[in-house]
C-alpha cells in the first residue's frame, strides 16, 4: 500500500521529531540554570490516526547537576505496523547545561527500515561545528548536499527536542535549527495562547496548557523534485505544553499534526519522576 510507503513515514517521523518535545537552536544565551536534584524522568506518548494506534514514542531523561543523558525511541504499532514494513528508531544524546545554555557533547541515532539498519554518530566540537560518522557510509546526491555552513549551529533532532526543557527556556516564539543526518530544516514555534486541559484526559496533568504551532521550513538535503508541501507544512501542527508532577519544566502533553491521510493525534500516556540510583550514574557519563 503506497499510503504506508517508507518515504511518507520518514516525513511524518521528521515532523514528529521536530515537534514532539520543546526544541532549541545551537546555544541559547540566558540566565544560568541547574538541572536540579539528580533524577530520572520517563515519558511515554501514543499517536493515533482516525482513532487507530499508529506510533508510540518514549523518552527517558537522566539529569544530574549540569549533566544530562536522554534516550528516545519510536516505532509503529497497531494497524500501521500490521500493514506496513518495519520502521523503528532509537536516539541517545549526552551533554551539559552550561551558564550560556545547552552544551551537547555527542549524539547517536539508529533507524531500521525492514532489515536495513543505519546509524549516525555526531560529536560536537563546542564552536557550532561537529564530526559525523555514518554506518553504512553515506554520500548525498550532488543536489542534496547540506553544507558545513548550513549545518553550523544546528542540533541533532533529540538534542533539539529536549533543549527547551533542559535550559528552562520557554518553548514558543523561537526559531530552531535541526540537522537529522541528511536534512537541514528550521522549526518555528509560535505561541497561540493558553487553554485549560480537560480533567482526566491526561494522567496526572491538569491546569492550563501553553499552546503553540510548529512551522517547518526546509533548508537543504531534500530531493528538489519532491518539494511539494506536506500537509503539516500547509497547516502547522499544534502542541500543548504543561508540567508534570516532580518536574517543573514545560513538556508537550498533546499534539495534533495534519497529514495527507488524516490528522495524527498525540498525547502523553504515562510519566514518572524518580531519584537517580547508583546504577544510573555510569550511563550518564556518555559514550
Amino acid at each position: 500500500m503506497r499510503l504506508w510507503a517508507a518515504g511518507r513515514w520518514r516525513a511524518i517521523v521528521t515532523g514528529l521529531c521536530a515537534v514532539v518535545l520543546p526544541s532549541g537552536p545551537g546555544v541559547w544565551a540566558q540566565t544560568p540554570v541547574s538541572l536540579g536534584t539528580a533524577r530520572v524522568v520517563s515519558l511515554k506518548y501514543e499517536f493515533t490516526v482516525a482513532g487507530l494506534r499508529a506510533f508510540r514514542a518514549e523518552a527517558t531523561l537522566w539529569l544530574d547537576g549540569d549533566r544530562y543523558m536522554v534516550d528516545g525511541r519510536f516505532s509503529k504499532e497497531g494497524i500501521v505496523a500490521a500493514l506496513s514494513a518495519t520502521f523503528n528508531g532509537q536516539n541517545r544524546v549526552w551533554g551539559r547545561a552550561s551558564p550560556t545554555g545547552l552544551r551537547p557533547l555527542s549524539g547517536w541515532s539508529l533507524i531500521q527500515f525492514r532489515d536495513d539498519v543505519r546509524t549516525w554518530q555526531v560529536t560536537y566540537r563546542g564552536d557550532g561545528t561537529y564530526d559525523e560518522a555514518h554506518v553504512p557510509s553515506f554520500t548525498p546526491e550532488p543536489d542534496r548536499i547540506v553544507s558545513a555552513a548550513q549545518k553550523g549551529g544546528a542540533f541533532d533532532p533529540l538534542t533539539a527536542a529536549v533543549a527547551g526543557a533542559l535550559t528552562g527556556a520557554g518553548p514558543c516564539d523561537r526559531v530552531y535549527a535541526i540537522f537529522d543526518s541528511k536534512r537541514r530544516f528550521d522549526v518555528t514555534l509560535r505561541r497561540l495562547g493558553t487553554e485549560p486541559l480537560v480533567a482526566g484526559e491526561l494522567p496526572g496533568v491538569t491546569g492550563e496548557a501553553l499552546v503553540c504551532e510548529a512551522v517547518m521550513k526546509r533548508i537543504a538535503g531534500y530531493n528538489p523534485k519532491r518539494m511539494k508541501q506536506d500537509a503539516y507544512e500547509r497547516k502547522p501542527p499544534r502542541l500543548w505544553f504543561a508540567t508534570i508532577p516532580g518536574f517543573e519544566r514545560l513538556l508537550p502533553v498533546r499534539m495534533e499534526m495534519p497529514t495527507s491521510f488524516g490528522t495524527v493525534h498525540g498525547r502523553l500516556t504515562r510519566h514518572a519522576v524518580r531519584p537517580m540510583t547508583p546504577e544510573d550514574r555510569p550511563a550518564i557519563s556518555g559514550p
